[in-house]
């Protein structure tokens, strides 16, 4: 076969696609005030952030092409595709950022944050104050089914309360980057890649060595971070193997941590630290957990990982599932996650498509202001039946899996359905899309996470998720069942039978009055994912398991009601845990 046209990737796009994306360009141009043909104005920063991913998308592609070959073609296409979405959702943010939120009736004097939510400390307060419930769907805490007693809460009050406390005992010391890791993490920034998900990493590792958690005395310590970067170590191998340079850099990372940081080291893994439970290291890339997978096995066994590859199949369930489909392996225990030790990360990273939800209306905001018990979840903009889209679905067909699954899906010939899993969509017909939708498909494919899982919830759709061994996230804390439908691979063909009972409305609610755990804001905001993210790694170190410590016997009343003093030689006498 000869090589394809550099232009391949253009013309694989949709009739129409570039016409809306460079529609979204002018419009985001003109909300920023900038008459064409200016030069000045386009200094401003975000329009210097689209060119440059212009020029760095092109120069990319075209080094790639410049050896003929089917695989390098393949990834000249990939480059381009991925230079194309990013200019469409960068432009997209841009006109987010210009647009202002909407006035909503009974939300108005809220304390709210940038996407127009009610804040969780609005929510704590009105507890604390006048009474009035959450009604957050917290997950039983005494459950240790997947290995989760022990992390939950037994009431919003608790939950307000640990979070509060959170900074104070949480105390982050980040181990440093050495000068050659600094130049490498640089340069793999700078590539024009683009994945909300995968973005989720350094947001991570940039705010646990930020107040209020990060600490420059490991003395202090009651978590220690390996700022190993597994996503950048791939984009940095490029066009070598990525995963294998990723387990080999990670490897190089902690061996010199435990030659160049000696004392600190040591500390980090002693008996007073919580023999090596205190260890947090981040993979928001597909390979999860494996990036790890050449260290040292204190390190691998013990240290909590916050994996967004959250997959929990043991080796035992991968190869019975081979052997029923007759060879079809679309599991893998590779990066195995433990639910006793892990923390299970919010997989999308975005600072405007929670606001363009609220914008839209299609997520409309929790309210303190309303009579009652608990706080407020009417749905006065957004009615059930304005969401003509009873399930749907934006993706690829990627992995066996989903192709079997939307075979027979696409097989039913449902006209209120909409599963396009091929072409390219533009931000605007995405959110759209999601916003006249009841419920959105999330289906395992190469891997069982996506920020479309996110995405979804963001815009009040209820996920319906397929896909065995995947330890969502936050499940720790909220009991997904309330706000999803979980679908058992096995039993895919239920699907519309499931549908057709479940309640809608209620789990609609439901994700409006969770949807502040699952957003990343641009500076960490008290309850939002990142917090609770925080929360779910320090309840994982208190509770060692992996380091012999064992499940607490009163879930909450277990672990919490200790004071400071004590908690700070908490692996000098662990039997405060209720052991």
């Amino acid at each position: 076969m000869g090589p394809r046209s550099a232009h391949a990737p253009l013309a694989m796009a949709p009739r129409g696609y570039w016409k809306r994306v460079f529609a979204d360009f002018r419009e985001a141009a003109a909300r920023m005030g900038l008459p064409r043909g200016s030069t000045e104005r386009r200094s401003w920063s975000e329009c210097a952030k689209l060119t440059a991913c212009v020029v760095l998308g092109t120069y990319a592609a075209l080094t790639a092409l410049g050896t003929v070959g089917e695989n390098t073609m393949t990834d000249a296409t990939r480059l381009l595709n991925t230079m194309n979405a990013k200019m469409a959702w960068d432009a997209a943010a841009v006109r987010s950022r210009l647009t202002p939120l909407p006035a909503l009736d009974g939300v108005d004097g809220d304390e709210r944050d940038e996407y127009g939510h009610l804040t969780l400390a609005a929510q704590c307060s009105a507890l604390e104050t006048g009474g009035r419930d959450p009604g957050w769907p917290l997950r039983d805490p005494h459950d240790d089914a997947d290995g989760g007693a022990g992390l939950g809460f037994e009431s919003a009050e608790a939950l307000c309360d640990a979070m509060r406390r959170l900074p104070n005992e949480l105390r982050v010391y980040a181990f440093p980057l050495s000068a050659a890791e600094q130049r490498r993490y640089a340069l793999a920034e700078l590539a024009p890649t683009f994945n909300r998900g995968y973005d989720v990493e350094g947001h991570i590792v940039h705010f646990m060595g930020e107040p209020p958690f990060f600490t420059a005395d490991p003395n202090e310590a009651t978590a220690f971070l390996v700022p190993a970067r597994p996503y950048l170590e791939r984009v940095a191998a490029y066009p070598e193997s990525g995963r294998d340079a990723m387990t080999k850099n990670v490897k190089a990372m902690v061996d010199r941590l435990a030659a160049e940081e000696a004392a600190t080291w040591r500390l980090s893994g002693s008996r007073e630290k919580g023999g090596g439970c205190a260890r947090v290291m981040v993979s928001a890339h597909d390979t999860g957990t494996f990036a790890a997978n050449d260290t040292d096995k204190e390190v691998r066994d013990k240290a909590v990982f916050i994996a967004s590859n959250a997959d929990s199949t043991t080796q035992r369930e991968a190869d019975a599932l081979k052997e029923k489909t007759d060879g079809e392996a679309w599991r893998s225990a590779q990066a195995r996650f433990v639910m006793s030790k892990d923390v299970s990360a919010v997989c999308s990273l975005s600072f405007h498509i929670p606001k363009d939800a609220v914008t839209q209306l299609a997520m409309v905001p929790m309210s303190v202001g309303d009579v009652g018990d608990e706080l407020s979840a009417s749905t006065p903009s957004r009615a059930e039946d304005r969401r003509e889209v009873t399930l749907s679905f934006r993706g690829n067909d990627r992995g066996s899996f989903r192709e079997k699954i939307f075979k027979h899906f696409r097989s039913l010939n449902r006209a209120d359905w909409d599963l396009e899993s091929d072409g390219q969509v533009t931000p605007s017909e995405y959110e759209q899309l999601l916003g006249n939708s009841k419920f959105c498909l999330h289906v395992r494919g190469t891997r069982v996470q996506s920020p479309r899982l996110i995405e979804v919830m963001v815009f009040g759709c209820v996920p319906v998720i397929i896909a065995d061994g995947y330890e969502l996230p936050l499940a720790w804390l909220l009991d997904w069942s309330k706000f999803s439908i979980l679908v058992k691979e096995d039993e895919y063909e239920r699907l519309p039978e499931l549908l057709d009972e479940a309640n809608w409305s209620e789990m609609h609610d439901n994700l409006r009055r969770v949807v502040g755990f699952f957003v990343y804001h641009r500076v960490p905001v008290f309850g939002d994912a990142f917090y609770t993210t925080m929360l779910g790694v320090w309840r994982q170190i208190k509770r060692g398991r992996a380091c012999g410590l064992g499940p607490p016997k009163g879930g909450e009343k277990g672990i919490t009601g200790v004071t400071h003093a004590v908690r700070s030689a908490w692996g000098r006498a662990a039997s405060w845990v209720g052991l």
